[in-house]
Formats: C-alpha cells, structure tokens, sequence
C-alpha cells in the first residue's frame, strides 16, 4: 500500500486535471443510465402499457415517483401528437442523451492523457537522477542489465499495468455507485440479495492478486537477469565465438528464459481468471435476482415489467466495470511488482553526501594534503591504509606499484566518488566533505585507461558538459592533445558520429579524445589513470606528447606503469597492497635500490 501512496504522488502536480475527469465521469455515468432509462418508455408505448395520470406528480428520489412523473408527460406528448411520434421522441432522447454520455467519456479520456505521460515521465527522471547521484559502490554490485531492464521494462510495466488503469479507477467506480444507486431505487430488495452474493467471489480476487505480484516480482527479477546476459553476450562476442562456447552461452540463457517463461504463464493464467469468475458469479446472481424479480412481478404484482427489464438492463451494465475493476486490481499487482524494483534504486542508498551548508569553492590555493585516510568496502575488504602524504599546487605526484593495489581507489576519494572510511583529505586545509560537491568536482580532470566517450559527434565528446563552447576552443584544445589531424581525415571532422564508446576510432584516437576533453574543461588538478598503458608503441608515443602538454605547470596526480610517463613527477609513491612503502623523486628511489627499484628494473626487461 505504502508503494501504490507513493506512485499516487506522481499524480499530484496534475491534481487539476483530476477534478474535470471526476465532473467529466460523472457527467457520462448520469448520461448513460438516462440513455439506458429510455427503453422503460419505450416498452410502455410499444405495449400500450402507459397509466396516465392527470396531474402533475412531485418529484422524490422513488420508483413510483419517477414512474409516476414519467407518465403524466408521456401521456400528454401521446393524447396529443399519438404513439408514433411518443415512440419517435424517445428514440430521438436516446440518440442525444447517448451522444451527451460518449461526449463526456471521451473528455474523461481526454484529460487523461496528460496524467498518464506526465506520470512516466516524472517517475523515469526520478530514476534516471537518482542512477546519477548513487555512489559507483552501488553499481559495482548490481548487474548493469538488470538496472537497464528496471529504468526499461518495469517502468513500461508500472505504464501499463497502473497508469493505464488511472482511467479505469475514475471512471469504473462511478459507474458502479450511479447503477447500484439507481438498482437501489428501483428495488431495494433486489440489490440486497445482489449485495450479498457477489462478495463471495471478492474474496477469490484478493487471493489471486497476491499469487500475481509474488510471481511478478520473481518474473521481473529473472527478466533483469536476461537482459544482463544479453549484455555480456554483446560485449563478450568475440571470447564466446574463440572458445567455442557457443553452446555452453545458449544453454545458460536457456534456463533462465525457460524459469521466465513457467513464471509468466502462471501469471497470465491468474490474472485471465478473474474475469470469468466476476462475470459467473454476476449471471448467477442473476438468475436469482431474475427469479426473485419475476415473482415480485408476475405473483406478488409489487414491481412495474418495464422497471425490472430496466433493473436487468442495468444489472448486466454493471459487469463490465466490474470485470475492468478485477483487471485494473490484478494489473495494479503486477505494477506494484515492477514498482518495488523501480524504488529500490530511488532509495538506494546514497552514502555521498553533501553538508547543509556546504563551502563553495572555484580553485585551488595552495595543497591537497591526505592525513591518516583509510577506506574499505561494505564486505571489510580494507583497500587503503594509513595513507598520508600531500601535494602542493604547480607539481605532479607519481603512483607506482603491482595491479590492485588501491592507486585509483586513493584518486577516487578526491572527487568524492567514494568518501574515506576513516582519516581526512584536506583540500586548502578544510575538509573536502565540506565543500559543495559540484564544485569540488569541477576542480577535477579525468583521463582513465578505459576511456569513456558517447555515441555523439567528435565536438560534443570533448565539449561534454560544457554549454556554450565556441568551435575555435574545441579545435585548439584537440590540437594539443594531438588529436586536431586525425580528426580532420574523418568524414565530417568535428561533426562526426564516433559511435558506442568511440568504437569506430583506434584505441590512441579515443584517448587523444579524453586528453582534449581534460584540456578543455582545463582543471585545477589533472588525474590520469593508466592512460597510456592499453597502447600500441606509436600511439603511446603521440599520447605522450599530449600528456606532457597537458602536464605543463599543472597539478596533477599520475598513475602509470611506464617509466616515460613517471620519471619526471615531482614525487613518486609506490604503493603495495594499499599503503605507501616507498616515496621520492626517481633517482633517489632508484638508489634505495628497494620495491620502486625493482619495479623499474621490470619494466625495462619487460620492454627490451
């Protein structure tokens, strides 16, 4: 219940919208059920079977009354005009009472539709914010697929199965209370016994709803983790087709897809059910209320024929809302499924946070200085230990040390992606959880070994996030990364489409890209992250004339593994197993002859 309130809210900002559906529905309800009120003088013309009544009856909220008030008008339009034209007029008010009655349930629709498309749209931008500010630990955990499938498939699924239904749940309940209301009036003793039986089959709904939505919550889960295996198919082709593993791919999929399809069977044969059952246990309440009636009218004489073929008429209109209203509950459980999925990312939990009154701050004065800064994971994994040591403005600090070591987890803390378990980074001597978090990321230029790029133009890559950037400032920014020439031989220079992550350039191209892009944004503080190590020789080579460039009289915080890329740091720390060993220029470590010296040593062997 707590997850339909929620949803409701969505709903909220278009609240005005919801008051001319109301009115509108009303107005089709009241339309309907006068339309549907012409047979009664209809079949009293057709039969000759109309009591006049001389003088003009007051009107109550009664059978008898209305009946009453009915045949003294049709009296008079018959003594006066005859049977013909009486018979022609109540056509006639069945036509325009019908077209009154469509008219309104096509404007109930009409204002519907803005609260549907703004109901997904709000829900998607919540979501897709919210995947914006969780923290990478969130992701590193949760498969990329099934994430895709909750902002895809389960929305769609909260679309369908609740948004469609809105309409439903204004304009079938309506319906409901006009003709109970009216059954009510014209045989309280009738609806009673309707009232009664009816209920019965309430009870089977609520107990299948609940078989639905566990279901669907297990289908979605499975649907989420097909996707992710259609995301590692896709992105692992090429290992799949080397290892012959065609077969062992296919088989995997196919157990989880064959899971999905017993799941959604049984969900599809729950929800079809419920349907028929409303629809059974209404004609059998019918028969009974046919028998009933029809001995009140042919034994008892208590009940006008005309007014129980109308009771009838009404009787069997209330099935179909009642079957929408089965449909909208069983629909509403299956959207409650996805919903559960879709709030558990919109209440991740989101341990980047940002001080009440946090401090602003533009550049960098004078040191970034890490005391005592330790951080592990949510398993106790500890990644980093004790780690001290501080970088002052204008000069560039090395990283150094074997693979996992913790050296771009220590570059993450800057930026915040991940917040320190214990110890402080001091940014100009304040904490850097005190400063406002965009704008300590604008101090910030990333060049990772994995480069990031979008399916965009050349241009808008290395303009990302950035408005208003002039085409001179682009250029001259791809220039000194080296990349100006080779982007100029594309089919539309800077206006080209680089593809998915830039695949259709060479792996310097894509990083000459990011290089650009650093430049552009021109940081405070540099950070370049094995960004020549996935590199062929030539490449590396003109990569690192762009590195060098970019390193020129800037702050920076380099993690590399070739000697050409940290011999000339300021500072070097070599790093194992999540604390610094060893730290200093080149040459002084060379002469310690320890760890850093050994690690050199490698490196030249490595590339003889």
């Amino acid at each position: 219940m707590k997850l339909l309130k929620r949803l409701v809210r969505y709903v909220f900002p278009f609240k005005k919208y919801v008051v001319f559906i109301f009115f509108a529905h009303i107005l089709y309800s009241l339309f309907s059920l006068v339309s549907l009120s012409m047979v009664i003088p209809f079949l009293s013309i057709l039969f000759k079977n109309v009591d006049k009544v001389a003088v003009k009856p007051e009107f109550s909220l009664s059978s008898e009354s209305i009946t009453n008030l009915f045949n003294y008008y049709m009296g008079n339009v018959i003594d006066t005009h005859g049977e013909i034209t009486a018979l022609i007029a109540v056509a006639l008010s069945m036509i325009i009472f019908s077209f009154f009655s469509n008219m309104f349930r096509y404007l109930g629709l009409y204002f519907m539709a803005p609260i549907r498309a703004g109901f997904i749209k709000n829900l998607r931008k919540d979501i897709y914010k919210q995947m914006l500010i969780l923290p990478l630990s969130y992701y590193a955990k949760e498969r990329k697929g099934d994430i895709m499938n909750r902002i895809g498939s389960d929305v769609q699924e909260v679309e369908w199965s609740i948004v469609s239904m809105l309409q439903m749940l204004f304009r079938d309940p309506l319906l409901i209370v006009v003709y109970c209301g009216s059954l009510l009036i014209i045989s309280p003793e009738l609806t009673l016994i309707a009232v009664v039986l009816l209920p019965v089959s309430g009870y089977i709904i609520a107990f299948l709803g609940k078989k639905i939505k566990r279901n669907s919550i297990k289908a979605q889960a499975i649907l989420g983790h097909l996707s992710s295996i259609f995301e590692e198919t896709i992105g692992g082709l090429r290992i799949i087709k080397g290892y012959n593993a065609i077969d062992h791919a296919s088989e995997k999929f196919r157990e989880s897809n064959h899971y999905f399809y017993k799941l959604s069977k049984k969900i599809y044969i729950r929800t079809e059910l419920g349907g028929p059952i409303v629809e059974l246990m209404a004609i059998l309440t019918l028969m009974v209320v046919l028998y009933i009636g029809g001995s009140l009218v042919l034994g008892e004489n208590t009940l006008n024929g005309e007014l129980f073929i109308f009771y009838i008429l009404i009787f069997a209109r209330l099935i179909p809302p009642a079957k929408s209203l089965v449909s909208c509950y069983y629909n509403i459980q299956k959207g409650l499924a996805s919903a559960k999925r879709i709030y558990a990312v919109i209440d991740g939990e989101e341990r980047i946070l940002e001080v009440s009154d946090p401090i602003s701050i533009q550049e960098l004065k004078n040191e970034i200085e890490y005391k005592n800064v330790s951080f592990s994971y949510q398993d106790g994994n500890e990644i980093l230990k004790n780690i001290n040591f501080s970088l002052q403005k204008g000069k560039n600090i090395a990283l150094v040390g074997a693979s996992g070591g913790g050296k771009s987890t220590l570059v993450d803390l800057l930026p915040r992606f991940y917040d320190a378990t214990s110890g402080t980074i001091l940014i100009d001597g304040i904490d850097s959880k005190l400063y406002k978090i965009s704008e300590l990321r604008n101090l910030f230029g990333i060049v990772n070994q994995d480069v990031i790029l979008f399916n965009d133009t050349v241009y808008h890559n290395i303009a990302f996030g950035k408005k208003g950037i002039s085409r001179e400032a682009v250029i001259a920014a791809a220039k000194v990364a080296k990349a100006h020439d080779f982007i100029m031989e594309m089919e539309n220079g800077y206006d080209t489409i680089i593809g998915d992550r830039g695949m259709n350039m060479s792996g310097g191209e894509r990083q000459r890209i990011s290089i650009a892009r650093a430049l552009l944004k021109n940081p405070e503080v540099l950070i370049l992250d094995e960004a020549t190590s996935a590199l062929d020789a030539e490449s590396e080579y003109l990569v690192q004339q762009a590195i060098e460039e970019l390193l020129d009289k800037r702050t920076a915080i380099v993690i590399a593994h070739r000697l050409s890329t940290i011999r000339h740091a300021d500072l070097i720390l070599f790093i194992d197993n999540g604390e610094i060993i060893e730290s200093g220029k080149h040459q002084e470590l060379m002469d310690q002859k320890g760890s850093y010296y050994k690690f050199c040593c490698m490196q030249e062997m490595t590339h003889l």
